[in-house]
């Protein structure tokens, strides 16, 4: 249900949004073409991968950083990404819909500026 009313409040504001119910099923969107500008992720997945592990994995896929913003109902707990790209935001559920609408307008002009910055070697 988080996932559907995010969707609605990015396309409600004109972003175009692709959305997945898994880490593997992400991976599989980027392998398949999918080239987002941003990842909204949250870190408690499923059992296969929690969201640090899967935006690691969408990296990888892509062959550059993109900004993040990784979700969790316990900050304390959560892991960030290892990603020196681009940056990774830790946020609080449930995250303010103001905040977050202010912030995507930079947070996308900056993916679209680090993806001419070639990728540190891993």
């Amino acid at each position: 249900m988080v996932r559907k009313a995010m969707v609605l409040l990015l396309t409600g504001d004109g972003y175009s949004v692709t959305s997945a119910a898994s880490g593997p099923e992400a991976i599989h969107l980027i392998q398949e073409g999918l080239r987002p500008e941003l990842l909204i992720m949250d870190f408690h997945l499923d059992e296969d991968m929690n969201g640090a592990e899967a935006t690691e994995g969408i990296r990888r896929a892509l062959g550059y950083a993109l900004p993040v913003i990784m979700l969790t109902g316990n900050p304390s707990g959560a892991e960030i990404p290892w990603i020196t790209d681009a940056p990774v935001w830790l946020a609080r559920k449930p995250m303010n819909s103001q905040v977050l609408l202010a912030a995507l307008p930079s947070l996308v002009q900056l993916s679209r500026a680090t993806r001419e910055i070639k990728p540190s070697p891993r």
